[in-house]
């Protein structure tokens, strides 16, 4: 075994660009079921806006961006993975490593700035990063840079380090340089197919058409684009496929009074049972743009596109009234669930900002690679008077499905969420009790051989050791 693997690594060392492998040994802390981690950073400033992601093995990736310079982001990831089955075996935790670093001056104005990372892991093990490389200064076009990360080698064993397959250190291989970052930002989202040892997998991001503004307005039309990865475990570089556009004129319009804050667009996309692609995306528009007439309209748009990307479905969904902005959805499906079901998160916001901040909740399930599909139903949710909720999120697995908010009470900030198990009634709980004013949660959900089922949550949160900063928080519970 030891003996195929050199011959392996010198292959991948005579085809790839750079194979790079983390140099530093891997940390056996002893990390278990019910524990908060305050995950490390190589930054100086802010962690934030993390995305986790599992493989069938229980391995776990996070990724985040952090703050390099007082204007510049990096992208980092950090690694662990369970020593056992038992509970008590605790969990192996990597070193940190930065995947984009803002220093290698790519752009050659020395204004990179990498952020807003995703990950998914492949039904082979291995894992995908994706994140936008930006040059502040503007005159450059953007990218989107991906990167490979294997916790373990072909046979399955764990890796003594994580192992990324890159351009060079700091550096993802190109995706696209060719789209319009605008205001939106890319803000791009892996689609992966869980299907067991499928190494294949589909980039959505959102590709600025134009923006016009007024002394009043602000009117933008958007491209949803996506490109399809292969990358086999033997293979140092990815296969990509061509650029192809899903979706034209989509409409982000707002009032210069009440100015966006973050991206938008916001795709999010699962590959579902039948190796669908479904992405809910952000939608608002203000007459006469494209011919609106009346009040402005805010809504969630969900497509479904058949495998050679041809539509199969469209559906819109309004939370409490159709002038309110619908915001940052987040889809969730499992491949082992023997449905084709798929739930939907998103925040119901009005145009002033006020409290009236609600979760939106919706499960649907498709018939097949045909159009049909049930109706959309509502997941249960308290929006009781008084509450603010912001950051939606859900998670599902064979066993479970979580849906999750940040929630405003008038002291405090938590992390309230309700999960759902077959044929028991749904349990509603605060997470992270023991954290300060967790925000933007990320999950997913493991299942264990005795039908249980593992939450990974991580969330931001103050940093022990200076609660001025922000770090990402990583717990791990048993789902009841």
């Amino acid at each position: 075994m030891n003996v195929h693997n050199s011959l392996m690594q010198s292959l991948l060392h005579a085809l790839t660009p750079l194979l790079l492998c983390l140099s530093a040994n891997a940390q056996e802390a002893e990390y278990h079921v019910d524990d908060t981690i305050e995950l490390a950073t190589l930054g100086n400033g802010n962690a934030d806006h993390a995305a986790i992601a599992i493989n069938h093995f229980g391995d776990t990736v996070i990724v985040n961006h952090t703050s390099a310079t007082s204007t510049q982001k990096a992208v980092e990831l950090n690694a662990l993975a369970p020593l056992g089955m038992a509970r008590s075996d605790g969990f192996k935790l990597f070193n940190t490593r930065q995947l984009a670093d803002p220093s290698l001056n790519i752009f050659g104005v020395g204004n990179d700035h990498c952020s807003k990372p995703d990950v998914e892991s492949l039904g082979d093990g291995s894992f995908l990063a994706v994140w936008s490389r930006h040059d502040l200064s503007g005159v450059q076009p953007s990218r989107i840079e991906i990167c490979k990360i294997s916790t373990r080698n072909i046979f399955g064993n764990l890796l003594p380090q994580v192992r990324i397959l890159t351009t060079r250190t700091g550096e993802g291989i190109l995706l696209d340089d060719t789209s319009n970052s605008g205001d939106a930002g890319f803000m791009p989202d892996i689609a992966s197919s869980k299907a067991a040892g499928s190494s294949k997998a589909m980039v959505v991001f959102a590709h600025e058409q134009n923006t016009h503004k007024s002394h009043t307005h602000t009117r933008r039309d958007y491209d949803l684009r996506v490109k399809k990865i292969h990358w086999p475990p033997d293979s140092s570089s990815p296969t990509l496929g061509p650029l192809v556009t899903l979706e034209t004129n989509i409409p982000i319009d707002n009032v210069n009074a009440t100015p966006y804050a973050g991206g938008l667009v916001l795709p999010d996309a699962v590959i579902d049972d039948m190796g669908a692609l479904t992405i809910a995306y952000e939608s608002y528009v203000i007459a006469p743009h494209h011919g609106h007439f009346g009040p402005p309209e805010g809504s969630i748009q969900l497509r479904r596109y058949s495998r050679n990307l041809s539509l199969l479905n469209e559906i819109t969904f309004h939370g409490h009234g159709t002038e309110r902005h619908q915001r940052r959805p987040m889809i969730a499906t499992s491949y082992q669930d023997a449905t084709n079901k798929l739930i939907l998160g998103w925040n119901d916001i009005d145009d002033n900002r006020s409290l009236a901040h609600r979760a939106q909740f919706r499960s649907v399930t498709f018939t097949g690679n045909t159009s049909g599909y049930t109706t959309p139903t509502v997941i249960p949710w308290d929006e009781s008077f008084g509450h603010k909720d912001d950051l939606a999120n859900v998670a599902m697995s064979k066993y479970s499905k979580l849906v999750m908010a940040t929630r405003t009470l008038p002291n405090r900030k938590v992390l309230y969420g309700t999960f759902m198990q077959t044929r028991k009634p749904p349990a509603t709980n605060e997470f992270a009790r023991n954290s300060e004013l967790p925000w933007r949660p990320a999950m997913a959900i493991h299942d264990l051989p005795d039908s249980r089922s593992l939450n990974y949550l991580c969330f931001e949160g103050p940093s022990a050791s200076d609660p001025s900063l922000n770090r990402i928080h990583l717990t791990i519970h048993i789902l009841r």
